[in-house]
């Protein structure tokens, strides 16, 4: 049993890569899921998700998610949010954010290294689950990789964290990043979060609902 609260009525339209198991996790958060095939992308009305959100490496996996992203883009300029989960250097043979923005090889590797939160009052560490110091604690193996590195100042930064090694110095950015687009926001997630849901990691569970719960937070 975990303390996690989710937005009701949550719709959310996953993009399937690689294979995660965070499909799974967001239908034991009460998520209404469904799989957004090659078809639903191309010419599907996108518009009944509250969510759209893309499995680790989607952008090397789907074809289809590269030809048709100007419909990802769209649906969050008309106010949806979309959720990118971590990509290789795939994502940087086009423009598929919402601004120019390219994946780097940052990661932390240490599961324990200190998480700073730089915009306290976003919602995604607010609601409906209050993110603080045990969010971050029973990890497994890391806290994240191919962080989204050069971007546009429209990319907003949301965390920062540093790894302990020597062989991998210097404060992290691009683990969770946030672009305002039209009415909606365009999210890259670089944390774990599919490593985590597996390893039955509540903070990862909390993070989770509070991103799919981004639509029904307060403004």
């Amino acid at each position: 049993v975990m303390n996690v609260k989710v937005a009701p009525n949550i719709r959310v339209g996953f993009i399937v890569g690689a294979g995660d198991q965070v499909p799974t996790a967001l239908e034991q958060l009460g998520a209404k899921l469904d799989f957004i095939e090659p078809n639903d992308l191309a010419w599907g009305d996108l518009s009944r998700y509250d969510v759209i959100m893309t499995g680790v490496r989607a952008y090397e996996r789907r074809k289809d998610l590269r030809a048709y992203n100007r419909r990802l883009l769209d649906f969050a300029e008309r106010g949806g949010t979309v959720i990118v989960q971590y990509n290789k250097m795939e994502f940087n043979q086009a423009q598929y954010g919402p601004y120019p923005a390219r994946v780097g090889a940052g990661r932390v590797t240490d599961e324990n290294a200190p998480v700073k939160v730089l915009v306290p009052d976003h919602p995604v560490f607010t609601f409906p689950n209050t993110i603080g110091e045990s969010t971050w604690r029973g990890w497994v193996q890391e806290r994240g990789l191919y962080f989204l590195g050069e971007k546009d100042p429209k990319y907003v930064d949301l965390l920062q964290m540093e790894d302990p090694f020597p062989d991998n110095p210097g404060v992290k950015l691009g683990s969770l990043v946030e672009a305002r687009t039209g009415k909606g926001r365009w999210l890259y997630v670089g944390l774990g979060l599919w490593r985590q849901v597996p390893a039955e990691v509540e903070g990862a569970y909390q993070l989770l609902a509070n991103l799919i719960s981004l639509p029904k937070a307060p403004k």
